[in-house]
């Protein structure tokens, strides 16, 4: 049997897909050759995906060449796919898809209809959206639960000559109607072992804090213990309530010590949706074990769940960076709209022991949430300006995506048409949104998401000018001149910061009254 696994990535999202490891550990165990096919290094537009993020946000760019990523023009996806369909000849085609790459999914089966090829599709798109997703003329196939039992009674029935499609956790199109087996019990994560080895080298390779670092994405749980509003993780629990679950530390060890073996990695990327949240013992007994590698790590977690002592296990552990989401400054939005019970005054108390603690971390925002304000917006920077230790942000535009609590009520306030589908402009394309005044209009939220990491670096008394400026280039220019010596992190941010270069309440090299507006 021949699978060929398709990666339908956005562009320059670089870290190696957890999906694609399982995927390629459980053929090669049961003796399927295999392949892969991947549409990351696909792109028209270099400021897009990750650099475009990282535009938005921290400003420490970088170039596909220093990932040692050759970029390919999009027209060549669907020629370079089909020659590789018809030079490996699969059996079946395992694709992998988001929200945002539905869109190339049914480019790329189009492109092959003519031969008549086997398909499932999985990934976060048909989990939460599988009645619209076998709509699709192109889609047959799906799979509507978690991959990796699944795919392994698909390679059984195949190699003892039985009905594939009878495999529990698929739904099907049959003479009209939707086929819809029952589901799978859930997949113990102790079973499988990733393996990247369908990868090329470079790909290991991303940017992280301003450096390109060589990293292998670990994952130590599965599912987020947290309900929060705009993300669509939270209804994966609908499919079964004992979705959370995490590795033992034992398999954890093995794994880290295998892609030392294999991959020789020098970074961590732990894909976790919230690190920290899980019980404090076997936390400290990970770290110990992380600690064992020497080698550096990111994560992301909760500002909220984070103290001294933790911390500090963190930093012993070579924790080298970490991702706290604060998503709206808002206090009153966050709890009522958001479901994040955090006060600032918390947020605050718990920034400051990370600003003592030498991480270097970053901070997330979303604008464009469903009856958000600009004063709200606002809110946000002044947070991020009191917390004072971050040495990046991510900004992102608010995307109602299938499965979130915030697509519904986007639609039931009639803000958003009910059959709309993310596609391919990933923050490119702005906000879908179209509210009444006086909340957030769709090119104010565009013109917020590329101001934002200003009115976060500069004094307030900078911020009229900067609400009517049409070109930032003088503010850029200042920005980017100090961004490298505050992206040191920790405590040397904070001794940069005591000499008023993150205020900037009066840069001395700029006449704000020749800034053009």
């Amino acid at each position: 049997m021949k699978i060929l696994i398709v990666y339908p990535n956005l562009p320059m999202m670089m870290t190696p897909a957890l999906s694609v490891g399982l995927f390629t550990s459980i053929c090669k165990k049961n003796g399927v050759d295999v392949d892969l096919f991947e549409t990351t290094a696909y792109t028209d537009d270099i400021d897009t995906g990750m650099r475009l993020k990282t535009k938005l946000g921290n400003g420490r760019m970088f170039k596909p060449e220093d990932l040692s990523v050759m970029v390919k023009p999009t027209n060549q996806i669907v020629p370079d796919f089909r020659k590789k369909v018809l030079l490996f000849n699969p059996d079946l085609l395992l694709f992998s898809v988001v929200e945002d790459t539905l869109k190339d999914t049914k480019m790329l089966l189009d492109s092959i209809s003519d031969l008549d090829i086997d398909h499932v599709i999985g990934g976060v798109w048909p989990i939460n959206a599988p009645e619209k997703c076998l709509e699709e003329n192109s889609i047959n196939t799906i799979c509507r639960f978690e991959g990796e039992l699944v795919l392994e009674d698909i390679i059984i029935a195949y190699q003892n000559g039985d009905d594939w499609k009878d495999t529990k956790g698929l739904w099907y199109k049959k003479d009209g109607k939707i086929i819809k087996n029952g589901n799978q019990p859930l997949v113990d994560l102790n079973r499988v072992m990733p393996d990247y080895s369908l990868y090329p080298s470079e790909r290991f390779n991303r940017p992280m804090g301003g450096r390109i670092v060589k990293s292998v994405g670990v994952e130590t749980y599965r599912g987020c213990p947290y309900q929060c509003t705009f993300c669509n993780s939270p209804m994966q629990r609908h499919l079964d309530k004992n979705y959370l679950r995490r590795k033992s530390i034992d398999v954890v060890k093995a794994e880290l010590t295998n892609y030392v073996k294999l991959y020789n990695p020098n970074f961590w990327f732990i894909i976790d949706d919230s690190f920290v949240a899980r019980p404090r013992n076997e936390l400290f007994e990970l770290l110990r074990v992380i600690k064992g590698f020497n080698i550096p790590w990111w994560c992301n977690t909760r500002l909220e769940n984070v103290d001294p002592d933790i911390l500090d296990a963190m930093a012993e552990a070579h924790c080298s960076r970490i991702t706290f989401g604060i998503e709206s400054g808002d206090e009153e939005y966050r709890r009522k709209y958001l479901l994040r019970n955090v006060s600032d005054e918390l947020y605050l108390s718990k920034a400051d022991d990370l600003n003592q603690s030498g991480i270097p971390y970053s901070l997330n925002i979303v604008i464009g949430f469903p009856d958000e304000t600009k004063e709200m917006v606002m809110k946000g920077a002044k947070l991020i300006k009191q917390i004072g230790g971050n040495d990046s942000l991510a900004v992102s535009i608010f995307i109602p995506y299938h499965g979130t609590i915030l697509r519904n009520i986007a639609i039931e306030k009639g803000y958003l048409d009910r059959d709309w589908i993310s596609g391919n402009g990933y923050l490119v394309d702005g906000s879908p949104l179209r509210m009444p005044k006086p909340y957030l209009q769709k090119d104010e939220i565009q013109d917020l998401a590329n101001k934002f990491k200003y009115y976060t670096f500069f004094d307030e008394s900078h911020w009229d000018v900067i609400d009517r400026m049409k070109d930032t280039s003088q503010y850029e220019t200042i920005y980017n001149e100090y961004m490298p010596k505050l992206a040191v992190g920790g405590k040397d941010h904070l001794r940069l910061k005591q000499k008023n270069i993150w205020a900037c309440s009066a840069p001395r090299d700029m006449d704000i009254r020749n800034v053009a507006v």
